[in-house]
């Protein structure tokens, strides 16, 4: 017969730790994450920068009808006196007793024009102050969407920021060992990744990869190629939340700031950049086209092709502008904008 000491809990099987490719796969996934936590953020900024602009338009036209609906309410009062004024003889009694029929009549005509024109003005003011009561409203609506797509914006942040604060927390769990041997294989690709680009750069016959099969122009020309030349000249400034240069940029930031250099207006975001420009298969990309990520319907990730198989990205919050494979990542599509 056995006895359990009062208290006494089983046992817990010890936590198993964490290898580095576990960990490297859980900081990535988080990071992925964060990312498309950000992108939603910048889409919900943009939002809020539309509203505003929309509201100030409206405001101005509550201040302009609201002194529309003033002056034709000081006619409405003129109409009213007028009216107070001429209330007691009726026209009849007026014909009855009057001398001068032939100017007594004109008068009455005149009467009746100026009844016509008081019918006018007050179906005017009824029209007039019902639009003021509408745009009032509608800018009333407006201040309550930008207040909760500015709560919006708070609640994105701070899961943003908790899901890097997770990544840390994995990281941490291994020795510091393996966080050296982690940092020297991403260092070791990021070095990879330079290379392949910097050599299909400079190389137009460079063969293409898998990733590229039947790309011919390596070199790029033309708008892709400026844009290309201006995220060349990003490399190495860091990832920051929600932003598009000149000093740092997240992914969307990065291509949109590049392109706008060569000229051409994209939308700020990876998802709307995804609807713009020409269709590119991956078989036919060229340096400059925008290449997308993750989800086909709604990608969360762009860099540029850069070619020989590789593309320039700004991936991440703790990383940098940077070279990438292709392949790193799930491709879903391909643009060329301009």
């Amino acid at each position: 017969m056995t006895f359990a000491l009062p208290g006494a809990q089983p046992a817990q099987a010890a936590p198993t730790a964490l290898t580095v490719a576990e960990a490297k796969a859980q900081i990535e996934q988080l990071q992925t994450e964060a990312e498309v936590i950000d992108q939603d953020y910048v889409g919900v900024q943009q939002q809020i920068a539309d509203g505003k602009a929309q509201l100030a338009l409206k405001q101005a036209d509550v201040e302009a009808q609201t002194a529309k609906v003033a002056l034709i309410k000081r006619q409405v009062g003129q109409v009213a006196l007028a009216q107070f004024q001429n209330r007691n003889v009726d026209t009849a009694a007026r014909i009855f007793f009057t001398s001068d029929s032939d100017n007594l009549l004109s008068q009455v005509s005149t009467v009746e024009k100026v009844s016509q024109n008081q019918n006018t003005v007050l179906q005017d003011y009824q029209e007039q102050q019902a639009a003021l009561a509408e745009l009032e409203h509608s800018t009333e609506t407006d201040l309550a969407v930008l207040t909760d797509q500015q709560k919006q914006l708070t609640k994105l942040r701070a899961e943003s920021v908790a899901k890097i604060a997770e990544s840390k927390k994995v990281l941490a769990k291994l020795t510091a060992t393996e966080q050296a041997a982690l940092a020297a294989a991403d260092k070791k690709a990021a070095d990879d990744a330079r290379a392949k680009a910097e050599a299909g750069l400079t190389d137009p016959s460079a063969a293409p990869t898998d990733d590229t099969s039947g790309t011919s122009d390596i070199t790029g020309s033309g708008r892709g190629a400026t844009a290309l030349a201006f995220a060349r000249k990003q490399l190495g400034k860091p990832y920051v939340f929600a932003a598009a240069g000149p000093n740092s940029y997240d992914c969307s930031g990065l291509t949109m700031a590049a392109w706008r250099a060569a000229g051409v207006t994209i939308p700020r975001i990876a998802a709307a950049q995804s609807k713009q420009g020409k269709v590119v298969s991956k078989a036919d990309l060229q340096p400059g086209d925008l290449v997308f990520f993750y989800d086909a319907s709604n990608p969360s990730h762009v860099g540029m092709y850069v070619g020989n198989g590789q593309i320039i990205h700004a991936p991440h919050t703790g990383s940098v502008v940077k070279y990438a494979p292709l392949s790193s990542m799930p491709f879903v599509g391909a643009r060329r904008p301009g």
